[in-house]
């Protein structure tokens, strides 16, 4: 085959991307916290900029920084008393659990299907454990917590200065460009984290609403973990409906299993293919297969910190490559629509 050079262009263009991805799995203990410092200044940036109209710069960021705290510790409480009510219980239910387990067991071997006993007493039995010791572990995630808010306090400080450092490093059509496409690039990521927010509370409220109405143990837990999950596109919905709907099987009746399964699941559909969409716009919205590669990608570059910003870190990706012309075409190949 002719190395043309477009050809060339291309295989440049992949080498590249292997270096990149194997550059910024090597640097992730650097790298995880400035991302993540990053996404969080563009986020709120817009209201410092708002109180530096009527404070110094310190005393804005001062307060930001506050009220980014208050947020953090109330997911924290949040992740605590699911812990704790989890933990004090669960060893009512686990017999009656076990119990549904065995019933199910019995029918299935009547009708020849395979089921391992041991294995499922086995994840019955430690299955309270591993909820309890799940969400406990998020504690671990918090180890960046210092580095991140770090480089985000000196983020906010010397981020005015970044437009007239730019204008001095590169000549002025392609400082305007820069500039252009880097506003941009951080509206549309501010818009698309602030509608997933706002999704992900309202999955939450009514997750734990419709386990309430049924009397589903742990409603709390559940709409937590749907707002948890709400931030990971198709794959976290339907992981959100599946352990409530169980418990409902299990714990209650089949009636209610199959009553909180079909409710939790057209809820995520409405939010999922409806609000969501018209919230955010076609623009922004991946393809469910990259949204899912994004996660897997990242997960493997950065872990389970990552993962959990894969799809704003493509969605920032598609943003910039529509910024430019020659990279236009990638940001329609990964978009939806």
């Amino acid at each position: 085959m002719r190395l043309t050079p477009k050809v060339i262009r291309g295989l440049l263009i992949v080498i590249a991307a292997i270096i990149i991805a194997a550059a910024l799995h090597a640097a992730r203990p650097v790298v995880i916290p400035l991302v993540y410092a990053s996404f969080i200044a563009a986020l709120v940036y817009p209201l410092q900029r708002y109180l530096n109209r009527y404070c110094p710069r310190w005393l804005s960021v001062s307060l930001v920084m506050l009220l980014l705290g208050m947020i953090v510790g109330l997911g924290v409480w949040a992740l605590l008393e699911s812990a704790e009510t989890i933990q004090e219980e669960w060893p009512q239910h686990q017999q009656q659990f076990q119990q549904s387990w065995q019933s199910w067991q019995s029918w299935a071997q009547q009708h020849n299907l395979p089921v391992d006993s041991i294995a499922v007493d086995r994840i019955v039995s430690g299955l309270g454990d591993r909820a309890v010791s799940t969400l406990k572990s998020v504690w671990s995630i918090l180890g960046l917590f210092v580095l991140i808010v770090a480089l985000l306090v000196l983020l906010l400080l010397e981020i005015a200065s970044y437009r007239s450092r730019i204008e001095r490093s590169f000549p002025s059509p392609a400082s305007q460009y820069i500039l252009k496409g880097a506003q941009e690039m951080t509206g549309k990521l501010r818009r698309y984290i602030l509608v997933q927010a706002f999704t992900s509370v309202i999955t939450g409220l009514l997750t734990w609403l419709w386990c309430w109405l049924w009397g589903v143990q742990f409603a709390f837990v559940w709409g937590l973990v749907a707002f948890v999950l709400n931030f990971v596109p198709t794959l976290g919905s339907i992981i959100a409906v599946i352990p409530p709907s169980l418990f409902a099987f299990l714990l209650l009746s089949i009636g209610t299993g199959f009553a909180v399964f079909a409710g939790l699941s057209i809820m995520q559909l409405i939010m999922g293919n409806l609000v969501d969409p018209t919230l955010q716009g076609k623009s922004l919205k991946l393809s469910p297969f990259v949204a899912l590669l994004s996660i897997i990608f990242w997960g493997w570059v950065w872990g389970i910190p990552g993962a959990l910003i894969g799809v704003p870190t493509t969605v920032a990706v598609v943003v910039f490559c529509d910024q430019f012309d020659a990279t236009r075409s990638v940001a329609l190949l990964l978009r939806e629509g």
